[in-house]
């Protein structure tokens, strides 16, 4: 089941699947592999952290966070 994903100001961004946050539109965003989060463009780039059900920058900034 997905979650749903919201950005730090609390919006609905979009859904999580476990390994993907999608956005609103139901395109692929990001991706997360274990806890690290990837771009989805080619060459994906490691961006952040996955833990605790927030996603989180290389520099602490907020991604996205889930809820059930």
């Amino acid at each position: 089941m997905s979650k749903q994903a919201y950005d730090a100001n609390g919006s609905h961004i979009g859904t999580f699947d476990g390994e993907f946050l999608y956005g609103m539109s139901g395109k692929i965003a990001l991706r997360v592999d274990g806890d690290e989060v990837y771009t989805t463009e080619i060459p994906c780039k490691y961006i952040g952290v996955y833990e605790s059900n927030e996603a989180r920058r290389l520099d602490g900034s907020l991604l996205f966070r889930t809820e059930e």
